[in-house]
């Protein structure tokens, strides 16, 4: 990957590192233990070293801080018959299905030793994100809320970020190319923006890799990091592949 120099505000260090795990489709509880970890280790360094998780997630609802049981109450039935388990979580925003073909991105960030607090954080991920869209070809701004990326034909981005003792976790889901009968199953956001996919926006497949390497570049260059050490693999890891089938 070419990745550009760090954005404007961060002076450039030789020992910022940002390690970056490609982990292909791993289960939600097994990328849990992966951030918890990762969080222990970065505060015990108290430096600027960083983590980037990013994969896909076999079928599962994650309702976040701002969710209710209204987001699922149309789909329960649904839900049970295709197996998709519901979990309640600490991370931002509501309800969220997450599914193969959506892309989770989770950045672990020490905010003090950047020198940026919460809101800056938020809105350098949608910059990121809104600059991964530009790339592709699709136009995009932030929801009223800033839980998210919308284009013309809806949301397809969500943010989900955490905080603890100034560290983030958890983070941002981008709708690249998943079974949008699935995505549709709950109420995903507050202002009724239809749910969508960077595929339906483009009216054709979108690359995951392309997407992936984007938001890895300008993730990156947000936050100041150059030269990201990649991995594609991770000791505790736990690959999985899921099938699950809605009635339609």
């Amino acid at each position: 990957m070419n990745f550009p120099p760090p954005a404007t505000g961060f002076p450039e260090r030789q020992n910022r590192t940002l390690k970056v795990y490609l982990l292909g489709c791993v289960d939600f509880d097994s990328l849990l233990v992966l951030q918890e970890r990762a969080l222990r280790e970065i505060d015990c360094q108290q430096d600027d070293q960083a983590v980037l998780f990013v994969c896909e997630h076999p079928p599962i609802v994650t309702v976040g801080r701002e969710g209710s049981h209204y987001q699922l109450s149309g789909s329960y039935h649904d839900l049970k018959a295709g197996q998709i388990e519901v979990r309640w979580t600490n991370r931002g925003g509501g309800a969220l299905l997450h599914a193969p073909g959506q892309l989770a991105v989770y950045p672990l960030l020490p905010l003090k030793q950047l020198g940026i607090g919460i809101s800056e954080f938020r809105k350098r991920l949608q910059q990121a994100t809104l600059s991964t869209a530009t790339e592709l070809g699709v136009e995009s701004e932030t929801c009223p809320d800033d839980s998210g990326i919308l284009s013309r034909c809806g949301q397809f981005a969500f943010l989900g970020a955490a905080i603890k003792s100034w560290i983030s976790y958890y983070g941002l889901y981008i709708n690249v190319s998943p079974d949008m009968k699935l995505q549709r199953l709950i109420d995903a956001n507050r202002y009724d923006h239809r749910v969508t996919s960077l595929s339906a926006t483009l009216t054709r497949e979108a690359s995951m890799g392309s997407v992936r390497e984007s938001i890895i570049r300008h993730l990156a260059r947000q936050f100041g990091y150059q030269d990201p050490h990649i991995f594609t693999r991770h000791p505790l890891l736990n690959r999985v592949k899921k099938k699950v089938y809605v009635d339609t």
